[in-house]
């Protein structure tokens, strides 16, 4: 009887052994399979008056997505790019180093008024350790007048307005894009038919042009010396721990 009872303690010490060590290598395998943070860039701009062809836009950030990824394999970048006749909208999903490559692409654009292919850029949103992605792969469209003009933008709305139902309407397209994948030819480059029948998921261009002349809005040069900027600063207790004078109150 008791070698019985003995016999039954060790099978269930052994099998909580067991499911321990499943448990301990699933948490490795999750570990494993998330190699780098997710992040998610939205930046609209003005394109540049001397800008010839907008598909050199285009191809100008599918070069430093490949760029930035033959850096760092297995960090694909996704994304869109919306380019309107005057004025751009660039989603990006990416990894920490690929974000601050993007970011600093553009500060050059920036203080570069007369080689910039995108002017005065503003960040609308950047979001943080995503768990995933809205867009499954990285295109661009070039868009008509009239595509920018499928939805009205009221002067009523307020700037928190336009914002947030600036990024409702990016949160639809990634999932009009999401359900349209078998119309995506392969190609960087999102066909006509896709977008045929979507106004709503388009932010109209006046609603860009705004948006790019909010000065409440970080341009990537801002963002950029932020983030670099040590935090060194006083506290009203007196200095900050560190300091050369740390006696000194």
């Amino acid at each position: 009887m008791a070698s019985r009872e003995l016999d039954a303690e060790l099978g269930r010490s052994s099998l909580e052994d067991r499911v321990s060590l499943f448990g301990r290598l699933m948490e490795k395998h999750r570990t494993g399979r998330k190699k780098f943070l997710l992040h998610r860039l939205i930046v609209v701009g003005r394109l540049s008056g001397g800008l010839a062809d907008r598909t050199t836009v285009g191809v100008h950030f599918e070069r430093l997505n490949v760029s930035v990824q033959r850096s760092r394999p297995g960090e694909e970048v996704t994304g869109v790019l919306l380019l309107y006749p005057e004025h751009a909208l660039n989603v990006i999903e990416c990894s920490t180093e690929a974000l601050l490559s993007v970011l600093q692409d553009l500060r050059h654009m920036e203080e570069n008024l007369h080689s910039g292919l995108i002017l005065e850029p503003r960040i609308l949103l950047v979001s943080h350790d995503l768990h995933s992605r809205l867009f499954q792969h990285w295109n661009y469209k070039l868009l008509s007048e009239s595509d920018g003009r499928r939805t009205v933008v009221s002067e009523d709305q307020s700037s928190e307005e336009l914002v947030r139902e600036t990024l409702r309407q990016v949160l639809r397209l990634g999932r009009h894009l999401f359900n349209a994948a078998e119309q995506m030819t392969g190609s960087k480059v999102i066909p006509d038919e896709v977008l045929k029948d979507a106004a709503d998921v388009i932010p109209p261009q006046a609603a860009v042009c705004r948006l790019v002349q909010m000065e409440a809005l970080l341009s990537p040069a801002r963002y950029l010396s932020t983030y670099h900027s040590p935090l060194h600063q006083l506290l009203d207790s007196g200095h900050v721990f560190g300091s050369f004078r740390p006696t000194t109150v």
